[in-house]
């Protein structure tokens, strides 16, 4: 089982690496594919670096704990994707719902759900939690 989680969890930090190389490289299929638009160098800086970077560190947390099978790792990951869950439950609140919010809502859950799995999997609660 547990070589079976780090390998979910590997590719977790593979796909999110994917997400990094197109917020930074190809602007304009994200544009298209998520509904985003830059106004201007800032705008496109402002992506690449708030949701890149966002993309970038759950990569490395879930590559690292993949390979560390390290527990506080894992958990700042799903951390991260905690916070964008709640940005969209936000987002809704504030907005209403439309179709297009729900894939990515439920892609994040389930991401959170297998993080939390091989957190519970990989062991004891670290001190402190």
């Amino acid at each position: 089982m547990i070589i079976i989680t780090r390998i979910l969890v590997a590719v977790i930090g593979v796909i999110a690496l994917l997400g990094v190389a197109q917020h930074w490289f190809s602007l304009d299929a994200v544009f298209a594919e998520r509904g985003l638009q830059a106004v201007g160098e800032i705008g496109r800086a402002n992506l690449r670096a708030d949701i890149g970077g966002l993309f970038l560190g759950i990569s490395c947390l879930t590559l690292f704990a993949a390979v560390r099978q390290h527990q506080g790792a894992i958990l700042a990951a799903a951390v991260l994707l905690a916070a964008t869950l709640v940005g969209r439950f936000v987002s809704v609140a504030i907005d209403g719902y439309s179709a297009p919010v729900a894939p990515p809502m439920i892609v994040e859950a389930i991401l959170i759900s297998i993080l939390l799995f091989a957190y519970r999997a990989w062991g004891k609660k670290p001190e402190g939690l």
